[in-house]
């Protein structure tokens, strides 16, 4: 017996999903929280058995698009399969070791190679640009595609952070997503706006909300950071996206333990030369992302405290000029004018 299990039910009727409410596959989708309209058009395509040959799930950073890609594999792929091989095609499935399944992440440029964002950290490594898709990656897709599933009824291609896709990499992507064969492609980007229209008009798009304030509470707990609920500026910062509440986390605590108290230094009244030496410590210290994202809850903290639009212009200047200039000038330049602008 499969271990898909399908319950109509008539629902709500002023549900334009057309999936009923109580509609679920078990147990594939239960790890995702706040996601409804989601998981009831993913459900709806597999259950009519109309996969299309691209979707597009667009929506902020952090509220459950990769782990939904995830969870819609499985269901799709490991679903028609008696239990046992389900399961074991699950767990490849969750290894990324499954052969009808690709998946690929935006890449940084080291050394004549290209690593994706987990190698870049545990290798220590940090770039001022962010991470891209590449044409080579796209190729890669094109002769993952070029061969027929090895296991499944069907291979599936996730691509992550399309909203970096360069340009030749965007205009090639089109021929693959016209003649994709007995594939789905699943493309994930923040928002859509900025992907190239023929991308997007031959996809199936994927609606994914940010969190209520519960539901955050809930995602974190679950993972395992209920630490965080004890700071309510990280969760109002997240702006109902449980990663970007995981990663400011990461950020404030790393800042913490190398340079105690800079987080925190909201009281800029003080004289020029020690405002001079945080500058200088925080530059010798503390890499390039997490400068940014210091200045990122500066600008937060002091928004709510002050609502003075001079001084977040002092530090979204200073988040432009990060990318350009040395990193010690910039923060001296910007904690010099919010002493001057009064931010304290």
């Amino acid at each position: 017996m499969s271990i898909l299990q399908f319950f109509p039910d008539p629902g709500d009727p002023t549900d334009t999903t057309g999936i009923p409410e109580r509609a679920t596959f078990e147990p594939f989708f239960d790890e995702i929280v706040g996601q409804s309209t989601a998981i009831k058009l993913l459900q709806k395509a597999i259950a009519t058995n109309r996969v299309p040959n691209a979707f597009l799930f667009v929506g902020s950073d952090g509220v459950g698009k990769r782990l939904t890609a995830k969870c819609f594999i499985q269901a799709c792929l490991c679903h028609p399969l008696p239990t046992e091989t389900a399961s074991k095609c699950a767990l490849h499935i969750e290894a990324g070791t499954h052969p009808d399944v690709l998946w690929v992440e935006p890449t940084f440029l080291h050394s004549g190679e290209f690593i994706d964002v987990s190698t870049a950290a545990s290798l220590e490594l940090t770039f001022k640009q962010p991470p891209v898709v590449r044409i080579e990656q796209v190729r890669e897709i094109a002769n993952f595609l070029a061969y027929p599933p090895l296991s499944a009824s069907r291979q599936v291609v996730v691509i992550e952070g399309v909203n970096s896709i360069a340009s030749t990499a965007a205009n090639a992507l089109l021929k693959t997503l016209e003649e994709p064969g007995n594939a789905t492609l699943i493309l994930i980007a923040a928002n859509s706006e900025s992907i190239l229209p023929t991308i997007r008009s031959r996809c199936c798009v994927i609606p994914f909300r940010n969190l209520g304030q519960q539901e955050m509470c809930q995602v974190l707990e679950r993972m395992g950071y209920s630490q965080i609920l004890a700071y309510p500026e990280i969760i109002e910062m997240a702006q109902g996206c449980p990663g970007n509440a995981i990663a400011a986390w990461n950020y404030l605590m790393h800042i913490e333990q190398i340079v105690p108290g800079v987080p925190s230094i909201l009281e800029f009244n003080q004289a020029t030369s020690q405002l001079l030496q945080v500058a200088k410590t925080i530059s010798q210290k503390l890499d390039f992302f997490p400068q940014l994202w210091l200045l990122d809850y500066w600008q937060f903290q002091l928004w709510k405290m002050k609502r003075d639009r001079r001084i977040i212009e002092v530090l979204e200047n200073a988040k432009k000029s990060l990318r350009l200039a040395q990193s010690q000038l910039v923060f001296e330049v910007c904690l010099l004018k919010l002493a001057e602008n009064g931010a304290s």
